[in-house]
């Protein structure tokens, strides 16, 4: 188990570069742009059938929520949370919930 200084000073050295800091920048704005979209103007989706926004509303939230994670700089010790909670996989649940939203 790592001490709560070096975890501190491993989350430093990954947000050292300019791209991982946009890169965090970009999920933390997105995340809060859906998130705030949704909690203040719900009827944004009132034109999608329900059974097909209860099935992708979901995913959204969740790629929502792993980009919060990522977006605040949170890294996991797991690696199967690292992976899970970063950009990658966050923005494809995001991405694939919109499009199971949209499509016809």
């Amino acid at each position: 188990m790592r001490s709560a200084k070096s975890m501190i000073s491993g989350a430093r050295a990954e947000q050292s570069t300019p791209v991982a800091r946009a890169i965090r920048s970009a999920s933390f704005f997105t995340a809060l742009a859906a998130s705030l979209a949704l909690m203040l103007f719900p009827f944004l989706l009132r034109q999608v059938p329900g059974t097909r926004l209860h099935s992708a509303l979901p995913i959204v939230l969740l790629g929502v929520a792993g980009a919060f994670i990522h977006g605040i700089g949170f890294v996991p010790d797991n690696k199967l949370l690292r992976t899970l909670f970063g950009p990658a996989c966050a923005w494809a649940l995001m991405i694939s919930g919109t499009l199971l939203m949209v499509a016809s």
